[in-house]
């Protein structure tokens, strides 16, 4: 006899086909009824809200009154809430945002009484293999989940070990049946004998334990009340088994006595074996996925620093804004809003969000950065800032205003090595004087804007240096130039016969046909892209010089191509082209630098279609390597067998996703692209030299579609109506970016030394009257108390090789910054202390701020460390 744990439950997408304002509208009478019945009926014993806390947030905005109520059933663990905001994409956002995801979802459910301690993903497109580490770094040890596995290739049970590259391991249960298996549960005995006890019966098999797991839920579902009666009319019908309302905590804690028997596996869940897994939407709707990207790097990488090194000289900032910018992300990374595949109303939500997001970020670092400006620089003065754990020496981009018409940057007198990219004579424009006669207009002297390259020294770690300006000519100008080429101390890029021939000069390494365009008609839909049968991709043929302009700091090539196009599928299908999609590429070496920047812009006016950007190299590789949270993974390079269809749900292709570097290595040369928001990548290998093909974007107008030849079947997501979304065409000007490195390896090391070289460089503030449109609130006047702060000042060094993951603000400690730090490295990395102590307190912490049993400052392989750093004890 078994006990069958019947978990109620809903699953609640707050945004889809439809809006969250709908999805609101539908809480406020679905919540209440849950807590009515909960409140009346005691044999009802508990109730899950789909494990996201921001459902409850909304919920609470509309019926205010309910939250004593709710509170109430909360802390009693009848009605459980969290641990995550959103349920989030484990792939397509950064590793800062999953574990945000989780901290502010367990804090609002905490402060409710009770956050689940259940890591419940039950309907996110697959699960990235770090998943272990982030969830035991916020003392959760287990997941229960859906899709991504495969009982014949990875696990032979329901319940298993997860092990991750962090060397973490959590108890892993498989939806087997998924979160609706018992969706609207009957007692009828047809339902009974018919659905639920074969369901049952497959998942003791699959289980091997005397106690199952069945959910009672599906989408936006309301509450049963007569769920009590059924399960005992269940019992009586059943062969043995006894069905019981039970929660996934309470099944959970029965996993973990017998753990023991479980076997392990190490990897990630992402098989379409059972279940789609759609390893194509990493492509959708790119405009999305790159707002998100810009987000979260302004907030990690700006916004965040500047704020803690505000904060350790007592300036006052409402880190509230910060929270707020957070949570407007976060509500768009559950897995259907950052995959895109959404109606064209949610879509422009999401977009409203994360330009809501960016607005508040940009606005709350203006003030920062002024502030800390008005205590340290004079008028003209920039202050230049390292955001990194250690000291930065190298080139730095800076725009500036001035009256002057030639100017470069000196510290203390001395000149800086620099380089004029831009300048542009502004107007002046006129001021209002008010007089006793009224209105006099004032004419203002025109003035110049400019960008300048500078070499910088030994910039202070996680801290600022204040730079001077001299009226004096840069000791060097972008010059147009009637050349075919850009090189550095280490790479030259040529244009020869219209083709990009990259040379890497200390080794010799030379690839030619660099870059080339491929251009795929797109049959999918919002969830997948899918060929269309009988067609024949098209590629771009030369580019044609525009430009160069030489330097001696920084070199610059702008190029074009064209590619002939058909409009739509109609016109593929009739092998037509009429349409143009002309693409614009800006390349970019920076003296020292070892990576070749490009910058693409297009207009995109043609339909139905996947563009892909194909990178040769001089490397033949049966597997590519990927960034993950803290760690890398390999993954094969393979085929698709022609069998496929009759195993897997949708194809198996090794289209992947990356959290943002793509490497390929043989023997002791490696090749690392590392993109700003570009998400899907495939690494094609043949008998020659292998191809990174990066997907720049899908264009497709329709939600779902049946029968694709990547996917058979029925549409995915509603199926038996036809959403057409036009928006997701993407008919608009789009620019994509990213860099390529030549390196002798590819280790995790070598990987974020690139990362952090190109997405993390220093950044300026200059201390001006002349423009105060350059940002938004930089023309209203604030008043910032005056201190006294040094030209110079580093907030902390970290002596060890280990990476910055984050620094951000407490939620816990209203006096106190939380220091990520992960490890790269092959071996565990121990952390001196001692390096900080000029905080007042330093504790080691797990990622909900909380004391560990045991904390040492030991840094396994790919995983990470929190210090939380009390600026000053209280007073």
């Amino acid at each position: 006899m078994a006990k069958v744990h019947v978990i109620p439950h809903t699953h609640w997408d707050r945004e889809w086909y439809f809006t969250q304002q709908d999805s609101d509208v539908l809480a406020s009478y679905n919540f209440t009824r849950v807590i009515e019945t909960l409140e009346s009926q005691q044999s009802y014993h508990c109730y899950h809200l789909d494990g996201q806390s921001a459902i409850v947030e909304d919920y609470l905005k509309i019926k205010p009154q309910m939250r004593e109520r709710m509170a109430a059933l909360v802390k009693a663990r009848r009605l459980f809430i969290g641990p995550w905001y959103t349920q989030t994409d484990t792939y397509n956002v950064a590793a800062e945002s999953i574990i945000r995801n989780l901290k502010y979802g367990m804090q609002i459910a905490g402060q409710l009484g009770h956050s689940m301690a259940v890591g419940y993903l039950p309907d996110t497109f697959g699960h990235n293999t770090q998943m272990p580490t982030l969830f035991k770094g916020f003392g959760i040890d287990n997941i229960i989940f859906w899709r991504g596995i495969d009982y014949d290739t990875q696990v032979s049970q329901c319940n298993f070990l997860w092990r991750s590259p962090g060397d973490e391991e959590v108890i892993a249960y498989n939806l087997v049946h998924g979160y609706g298996a018992a969706k609207n549960m009957q007692d009828t005995p047809i339902h009974l004998d018919d659905k639920i006890f074969p369901m049952v019966d497959k998942i003791r098999e699959l289980s091997g334990l005397d106690e199952l797991l069945l959910p009672s839920g599906g989408d936006q579902v309301n509450i049963d009340p007569r769920l009590p009666e059924i399960l005992a009319t269940a019992s009586e019908r059943s062969p043995g088994d006894s069905y019981q309302i039970s929660s996934m905590e309470d099944y959970v804690a029965y996993l973990r006595k017998h753990r023991s028997g479980f076997e392990t596996y190490q990897g990630e869940l992402k098989t379409p074996r059972y279940a789609r897994i759609h390893k194509t939407i990493g492509s959708v709707r790119y405009d999305i996925k790159k707002l998100n990207f810009e987000i979260e790097q302004f907030l990690l990488k700006r916004l965040e620093p500047v704020i803690a090194i505000a904060r350790a000289h007592q300036i006052e900032v409402h880190t509230e804004l910060v929270d707020l910018a957070w949570k407007k992300i976060l509500e768009c990374h559950a897995h259907d809003s950052m995959g895109g595949c959404n109606s064209d109303a949610t879509n422009a939500d999401i977009m409203h969000r994360l330009k809501q997001a960016e607005e508040v970020s940009q606005g709350l670092y203006n003030l920062v950065v002024k502030n800390i400006a008005t205590q340290v620089c004079e008028e003209g003065e920039v202050l230049v800032f390292n955001s990194r754990i250690k000291p930065y020496s190298g080139p730095t981009e800076v725009e500036i205003f001035s009256r002057e018409p030639e100017i470069c940057l000196a510290l203390d007198g001395e000149k800086l090595t620099c380089q004029q990219l831009e300048r542009e004579t502004l107007d002046g424009g006129r001021i209002i004087e008010v007089t006793k006669d009224g209105e006099r207009e004032i004419a203002v002297p025109p003035y110049y804007r400019f960008v300048l390259q500078a070499e910088v020294s030994e910039l202070p770690a996680m801290g600022y240096r204040c730079y001077q300006l001299l009226a004096e000519p840069c000791s060097g100008k972008a010059r147009e130039k009637q050349l075919n080429y850009i090189e550095n101390d280490q790479l030259k890029l040529s244009l020869e016969q219209g083709e990009l021939v990259l040379h890497q000069l200390q080794s010799d390494r030379i690839i030619r046909e660099l870059i080339r365009f491929e251009n795929q008609a797109d049959a999918g839909d919002s969830y997948d892209f899918s060929p269309l049968e009988g067609d024949r991709p098209i590629y771009s043929e030369g580019f044609e010089l525009i430009s160069c302009q030489q330097g001696p700091l920084r070199q610059e090539m702008i190029l074009k191509t064209r590619l002939q196009l058909p409009a739509d599928l109609q016109e593929r299908e009739l092998e037509q082209q009429s349409r143009e999609l002309e693409v614009r590429l800006q390349l970019v070496l920076r003296a020292g630098q070892s990576r070749l920047e490009v910058n693409l812009e297009t207009d995109n006016g043609i339909k139905d279609h996947r563009l892909r950007l194909l990178l040769n190299s001089d490397i033949h590789s049966e597997e590519s390597i990927s960034t993950l949270p803290f760690a890398t993974i390999n993954r094969p390079v393979a085929a698709v067998a022609d069998d496929w269809r009759d195993r897997y749900r949708e194809c198996p292709v090794d289209i992947e996703t990356t959290d943002g570097v793509v490497a390929i290595a043989q023997d002791n040369r490696a090749m690392l692209v590392t993109g700003r928001g570009l998400k899907e990548y495939q690494v094609l290998s043949g008998s020659g030299q292998s191809q990174i093909a990066l997907t720049l974007f899908k264009s497709v107008g329709v939600l779902g579609n049946n029968d694709l030849l990547w996917r058979p079947g029925r549409a995915s997501g509603i199926n038996n109506t036809r959403v057409f979304t036009p928006d997701a065409q993407l008919q608009k000007s789009m620019e994509f970016s990213f860099a390529i490195s030549l390196t002798e390896q590819a280790s995790h090391a070598a990987i974020r030394e690139q990362e952090r070289a190109y997405l993390h460089p220093p950044f300026g503030y200059q201390l001006q009257s002349l423009n105060s449109f350059q940002n938004r609130l930089e023309r209203f006047q604030v008043d910032f108390a005056k201190r006294e702060m040094p030209s110079e000042f580093s907030l902390l060094k970290v002596e060890e090789p280990l990476e910055l993951s984050s620094i951000a603000h407490s939620l816990e400690q209203p006096d106190a910054i939380i220091l990520r730090l992960y490890n790269p490295g092959l071996e565990p990395q121990s952390l001196n202390l001692e390096q900080f102590s000029h905080f007042a307190r330093v504790r080691i912490v797990n990622y909900r701020e909380q004391d560990l049993d045991n904390p040492k400052a030991l840094v396994k392989p790919n995983n990470s460390i929190d210090l939380q750093l009390i600026l000053r004890e209280d007073q």
